[in-house]
C-alpha cells in the first residue's frame, strides 16, 4: 500500500515537472538596456517646477504568449532617475513671491519590477509589436549627494548637498520615499525573432515625496536581446 502511494506521488510530481517545464519552455528572457527621461509629476497645490534630465537603466525581462497571442511580461531593472526642481514657494511682504529651493536636483537608483498585460500583433515574418499596460514596483537603492540651493528672504542664495532619499532637516526639505508603484504603459517591437526594441513611460501612483505631491514620471527608451 505504501509501495503503490510512493509510486502515485512520483507519478504526480513528475506530471507537475513536466508541466512547469513545458511552461519555463515558452518564457522568452532577454537582456536590454536604454536611455531614460525622467522626472517630477506634482499633485499639490504647492508649486513645484519641473525639469526632466538624462538617465539610464539596464535589466533582464521574460515574457510568456498565450495562444491567444495575449502576452504576460514582467522582469527586473537597475534603473537610474534624476531631475530637477524648483520648490517652495514663499511670500515677501509687498513684492511678490519667490522659490525657497531655486535648484533641487535629484539622482535614485532604483531596482524595479513590472508586470503588464499586452496583446502580441504578428506583423510579418520575424517582426511583431505587443502594446501592453500594468503596474510596476520600484526600491530605491541610494542616492549620492546632489545640489540643493536655498534662497534667503534677504535674496541670499547658499548652495548645499542633500542626499534625496534622507531630505534636509535643517531647511525643512523632506526626502523621497524608497519604495515606489505605479502604471506603466509599453509599446515593444521584436525584430527578426531575437532583437527587441521597447519605449514605455511611467508614471507614479505613490507619491515619492508627500509635501509637494511628487510622483515619478519617466520616459524609457530600450534595445535588447531576446533569447
Amino acid at each position: 500500500m505504501k509501495q503503490r502511494m510512493k509510486l502515485r506521488i512520483l507519478f504526480v510530481c513528475l506530471i507537475v515537472l513536466g508541466g512547469v517545464g513545458s511552461l519555463l519552455a515558452q518564457v522568452k528572457v532577454g537582456v536590454q538596456a536604454g536611455a531614460n527621461v525622467s522626472g517630477f509629476a506634482s499633485s499639490s497645490s504647492m508649486p513645484a517646477e519641473n525639469s526632466s534630465q538624462m538617465g539610464y537603466q539596464l535589466g533582464v525581462t521574460a515574457d510568456y504568449e498565450f495562444n491567444n497571442h495575449l502576452v504576460l511580461t514582467s522582469g527586473l531593472s537597475f534603473i537610474r532617475r534624476n531631475g530637477k526642481l524648483e520648490l517652495g514657494q514663499n511670500y515677501y511682504p509687498s513684492d511678490g513671491s519667490f522659490m525657497r529651493f531655486p535648484r533641487v536636483e535629484t539622482a535614485v537608483n532604483y531596482l524595479q519590477s513590472p508586470l503588464t498585460v499586452g496583446y502580441r500583433f504578428h506583423c510579418g515574418d520575424g517582426f511583431s509589436l505587443t502594446p501592453s499596460v500594468g503596474l510596476y514596483a520600484a526600491y530605491g537603492l541610494g542616492a549620492g549627494s546632489c545640489a540643493l540651493d536655498v534662497k534667503a528672504e534677504n535674496g541670499e542664495i547658499s548652495s548645499e548637498g542633500w542626499k534625496p532619499l534622507q531630505g534636509n532637516r535643517e531647511h525643512g526639505l523632506n526626502g523621497l520615499r524608497r519604495w515606489d508603484w505605479g502604471g506603466t504603459a509599453v509599446l515593444k517591437a521584436i525584430i527578426g525573432r531575437h532583437y527587441m526594441a521597447e519605449l514605455s513611460y511611467s508614471l507614479g501612483i505613490m507619491k515619492a515625496q508627500t509635501m509637494y505631491g511628487l510622483r515619478n514620471s519617466t520616459f524609457q527608451l530600450s534595445v535588447g536581446y531576446r533569447f
